[in-house]
């Protein structure tokens, strides 16, 4: 499923965070204020999306640069509160440009059971690729970042995270938002089939 990485501008990453960061919206895998979505650029730098902000109608001027250590360039905007889990992974791997964090209901259902869900359906075992789970950490925190990327270093694209939520990586924004797309689904359906006896 990975692609090949292409260079973008900070304007196109821009646009492309806030129409993906729609699409996380109408997907039903963010509400209220969750979630948060990121694009590294070519020199380090990364584009975030804004704290306590919804995901439904983010315009491109909302979206934070900050430097690859995380410090802001304008003082009076404020990146995600997750920024430390996006560090993290881009510092755990190099092929990773962009960083979807959702909180879809399913995946936070399954979250809980510690363990990811069963993927017994052709597009979880083909299309979707291994999912790790990892203990509970409180959100915002190094700890749960360096869980995280841990889990990326091993070449993991997508990591469920106790009672928390779902983050991915990938080549593209359209790659990271598939992958927590097919884990929601995947999670939807593995719900169904173990609770109702199927």
């Amino acid at each position: 499923m990975r692609r090949t990485t292409r260079s973008v501008n900070e304007d196109d990453a821009r646009a492309q965070i806030v129409r993906y960061a729609a699409r996380l919206w109408n997907r039903r895998l963010v509400t209220g204020t969750s979630g948060n979505v990121s694009v590294r650029l070519e020199n380090g730098d990364v584009l975030v999306t804004p704290a306590r902000r919804a995901l439904a109608e983010l315009e491109p001027l909302d979206v934070v640069r900050v430097d690859a250590r995380g410090r802001a360039y304008d003082d009076s905007r404020h990146p995600s509160s997750e920024l430390p889990l996006h560090l993290a992974a881009y510092a755990a791997r190099g092929d990773a440009r962009c960083v979807v964090h959702a909180h879809p209901t399913f995946c936070v259902v399954w979250s809980r059971c510690g363990r990811p869900f069963p993927q017994d359906t052709v597009g979880a075992r083909e299309t979707l690729g291994p999912v790790a789970w990892t203990p509970y950490r409180p959100p915002g925190t190094a700890e749960l970042a360096q869980l995280c990327a841990a889990e990326f270093a091993r070449g993991i694209d997508t990591v469920l995270m106790e009672r928390h939520g779902l983050s991915t990586i990938g080549a593209t924004l359209e790659d990271a938002f598939l992958l927590s797309d097919l884990a929601e689904e995947a999670a939807r359906i593995a719900y169904f089939g173990e609770f109702t006896g199927a």
